[in-house]
């Protein structure tokens, strides 16, 4: 990256880049006051330059699965790429990355409940992919406002719940099995467990 120092001991830069439309453009930039702050600025410039949030969220989807294609594995994406297409796209896909607002990600929400009948769990699944999308935006491409930090999020991370039985059950349980073929599935600590047999537990 090409830096070039001026008379008044300032730093310039100038060169070529590619916005995201595909058009190629110049951009010459003065005052630096360092050869390094030239060229941070060329590369910053360069990579925001690749998704103008002005673009429609179908648009910058793509770029930031290109941004992650050495990051996620194959199947992670695939998976992504299925929730994000299916639950995603068609709600914000035509709209502007940067116009899209808090009480339009609530209107998704309600929407993705009220059409789909999915666990609290699958349901944060789907808001972690649109979270990801805009963290993105927000990190590497300089998005203003986050619409996402400002709303609740859809589910739980896990919404599973715990479900014991009681001693009757298990009984009921274990009279299935073949006297002699027990097996005890608990948690203890390696150091303290100490073997006993069946009739000792019961």
């Amino acid at each position: 990256m090409p830096a070039y120092k001026e008379k008044d001991g300032t730093w310039s830069v100038s060169f070529h880049y590619q916005d995201w439309t595909g058009a190629k453009r110049r951009k010459h930039k003065r005052g630096f006051k360092t050869k390094k702050q030239a060229q941070i600025f060329e590369s910053e410039f360069k990579l925001a330059s690749k998704a103008d949030l002005s673009m429609k969220m179908k648009d910058f989807i793509e770029i930031y699965f290109n941004d992650k294609e050495n990051e996620l594995k194959a199947r992670t994406k695939k998976n992504k790429a299925y929730m994000i297409n299916a639950y995603i796209t068609r709600f914000f896909g035509s709209k502007a990355v940067n116009e899209i607002t808090p009480a339009d990600i609530i209107a998704w929400q309600n929407e993705i409940k009220e059409k789909n009948s999915f666990s609290e769990s699958y349901l944060r699944m789907i808001q972690n992919q649109l979270t990801a999308l805009f963290t993105h935006a927000e990190k590497i491409y300089g998005l203003k406002s986050n619409p996402c930090k400002k709303v609740k999020k859809m589910g739980n991370s896990d919404g599973r719940s715990l479900n014991f039985w009681t001693r009757q059950e298990y009984d009921k349980f274990i009279s299935t099995f073949e006297k002699g073929y027990h097996v005890m599935i608990c948690k203890y600590n390696r150091s303290t467990f100490i073997p006993m047999q069946y009739n000792q537990w019961f």
